[in-house]
């Protein structure tokens, strides 16, 4: 491997799990679904709502960009017309206030993300992230995590108009960092975003994978390293 002068991260999902924050995720819906009108069992909503947002992850995947608060809306409209009931732009406008409200009370960093980045930093290393989100939602989200100290460069599929695994944003940030693909590492969470958009740039890509009882699918691109805590990033590098 060449010389690496740069670590880029994904954010959500990378740097913190997003199994911290679903907890109030969840909350948010079942109340959303209450108000409309929607009187299954919170199992069963929350079931419609996951394949509904399968569905449309996947018919936006193949866009080169679009707004993360589409997608999510059009899930969210998608599970009520699951349930014959429609959902009020007041109705969404409340639910999005009260997803700020709960990601505050759930929200953690994985182990050992700063301690990583401090040593990364120590080293002489570009840090970045290159996150598909708008930049309303990275702007709370960073806020949360106290990150933004640790990173030289952040990067938002809003500020590029490119999603993962779009090639335009994984250029824009090896622009940011100076550096060439193969002297990049790209660690992310996504095999179909991060890990097939780094690939196809030239990049290094390391895979975060935190289910301790199942290894990766081999259905889609495969990474070049695989990681189960963030530290181990200190060897890959070394």
């Amino acid at each position: 491997m060449s010389q690496t002068r740069a670590v880029l991260f994904d954010f959500g999902g990378t740097l913190f799990d997003y199994e911290t924050t679903a907890p109030g995720e969840r909350v948010c819906l079942i109340e959303l679904a209450h108000e409309a009108g929607i009187t299954a069992e919170a199992k069963d909503i929350r079931h419609a709502y996951r394949a509904t947002l399968k569905r449309v992850f996947y018919e936006y995947l193949p866009q080169p960009y679009y707004l993360h608060r589409d997608m999510f809306r059009d899930a969210l409209l998608g599970t009520a017309v699951h349930f014959g009931v429609t959902f009020t732009a007041e109705q969404l406008a409340r639910y999005r206030t009260n997803q700020c409200q709960q990601r505050k009370r759930g929200f953690r960093l994985r182990d050992g993300v700063t301690e990583t980045l401090s040593a990364l930093s120590r080293r002489g290393l570009h840090l970045g992230i290159v996150s598909n989100i708008d930049n309303d939602q990275f702007s709370h989200m960073m806020q949360l995590s106290a990150l933004e100290p640790y990173f030289d460069s952040l990067l938002t599929s809003e500020d590029v108009h490119s999603c993962k695994p779009d090639q335009a944003i994984f250029a824009e940030a090896l622009r940011r960092a100076g550096c060439l693909p193969q002297e990049a590492l790209f660690v992310g969470d996504s095999l179909q975003q991060d890990i097939a958009g780094a690939n196809r740039a030239g990049m290094h890509s390391v895979l975060i994978w935190s289910q301790s009882d199942t290894d990766p699918p081999h259905t889609h691109a495969k990474p070049q390293h695989v990681i189960r805590h963030i530290p181990e990033l200190l060897d890959i590098v070394a």
